[in-house]
């Protein structure tokens, strides 16, 4: 119980890869679809939102985090274990210490993104309309409005949805709330003009069918999940991105990783500013997230050790970790504080486990280099032919 990240609950193994799901991530969702329930008002399609908040997002998430594992097992990494959390997904890999490793294995995730975009936005064009790509107007996850460029006409998601232009009929205007007025017309909330009311027309427009309701829903949310996840702040994608591609580029680990932790705690302090601004539980998570990992990172870097950052990449001495400056002077003697202590004992367990894992894997090699001795290589299964291919190019990369 010491450890908060081990609050999770076994799900299912798949790939030979164990998915959990964090007690915080259920707690979290439900409320999620409280808050949507009671701004919206609308039991009828309450049932909606719970499929895109409940199924629809765990399910791009969970791919987006099987498509880390799989770039790492590409690059002879290994990936066991996926967690679900209230933040999105962790995905635990152990890849070799090299630039060109962390970028493929960084990439995985978006590249799904990517392909999920594509996908769902050549169907849209297919039937004539245009995805949405307006990741600011988070209205068109729960009622996207399309315009079909084949009729030249806009679309609604329901027969009985609002749908709204400006009086002199220039500008479409998105509501959640509106207000009749006596003369047919109707006041909403001025999307630029926060705190004034703007008066509006009903227009008449086309409703389109069920899946492709759904399919811009699945666009719009795997589009924004793409571009959030690109920011070039540690630890996301695009903060790990940027220090493999540094990394690469000057053969500096440490001043690469400086720079995507610099850029992620200026990055935590925008998110933190917008989510005083707006009243946002969410962007205040996140921002405290980044803050406390890109820190965190920091103080492993002066402590001169390596990575063991959100993937779970445990790059600690035997991938080439950075020892300890000889000549420096002893550091003072500190009182361990209770989240320290949380992450000692969680980089302990983790070189435990690691040390096991060599030494099993050590056994087996043992036995089949016996096994080549005594009846030839080629007796050896395409399995023990992978294995012994990983195993020794993680010996080639050791220091």
């Amino acid at each position: 119980m010491r450890d908060p990240m081990s609050w999770s609950i076994p799900l299912f193994r798949a790939f030979g890869i164990q998915v959990k799901l964090h007690i915080l991530y259920i707690i979290i969702t439900l409320a999620m679809l409280l808050r949507v329930y009671t701004q919206t008002g609308s039991k009828g399609h309450l049932a909606e939102f719970a499929l895109i908040w409940v199924l629809m997002l765990f399910i791009i998430v969970l791919i987006h985090e099987f498509g880390h594992c799989f770039a790492a097992r590409r690059v002879e990494g290994e990936a066991d274990e996926i967690l679900m959390w209230p933040l999105g997904g962790l995905a635990y890999c152990n890849v070799p210490h090299t630039p060109r490793a962390n970028l493929i294995t960084t990439a995985g995730g978006p590249a799904v993104n990517v392909g999920f975009c594509l996908l769902s936005g050549a169907l849209l064009a297919a039937v004539g309309y245009l995805p949405p790509i307006n990741i600011f107007e988070s209205r068109q996850l729960y009622y996207p409005e399309l315009h079909n460029w084949q009729t030249g006409v806009d679309a609604k998601p329901y027969p009985d949805a609002p749908y709204f232009v400006t009086v002199d009929g220039n500008r479409r205007v998105a509501a959640t709330r509106y207000f009749d007025q006596k003369d047919g017309t109707y006041l909403v909330d001025d999307p630029a003009k926060p705190g004034e009311m703007l008066r509006v027309k009903l227009t008449e427009s086309e409703p389109y069918p069920s899946w492709v309701l759904w399919t811009a829903r699945f666009f719009w949310m795997n589009w924004l999940l793409l571009l959030f996840n690109l920011i070039p702040a540690f630890p996301l994608d695009g903060g790990r991105l940027l220090q493999a591609i540094l990394w690469g580029r000057t053969g500096d680990y440490r001043s690469a990783t400086q720079v995507a932790c610099w850029s992620g705690l200026v990055t935590a302090l925008l998110f933190l500013l917008v989510s005083f601004w707006i009243n946002d539980a969410l962007f205040l998570g996140m921002g405290v997230f980044i803050m406390f990992t890109s820190y965190q990172q920091l103080m492993i870097l002066e402590r001169g050790t390596l990575d063991e950052g959100s993937f779970g990449y445990d790059f600690s001495k035997g991938y080439g970790g950075f020892g300890p400056d000889e000549d420096a002077p002893a550091p003072k003697t500190r009182r361990v504080g209770p989240i320290k202590r949380w992450l000692q004992t969680r980089r302990a367990r983790r070189l435990q486990k690691e040390v096991e894992r060599r030494a099993s894997d050590e056994r087996r090699l043992d036995e089949l280099l016996d096994k080549i001795s005594r009846t030839g290589k080629e007796s050896l299964t395409p399995e023990e032919r992978r294995f012994m291919d990983r195993v020794s190019a993680r010996y080639r990369n050791r220091p």
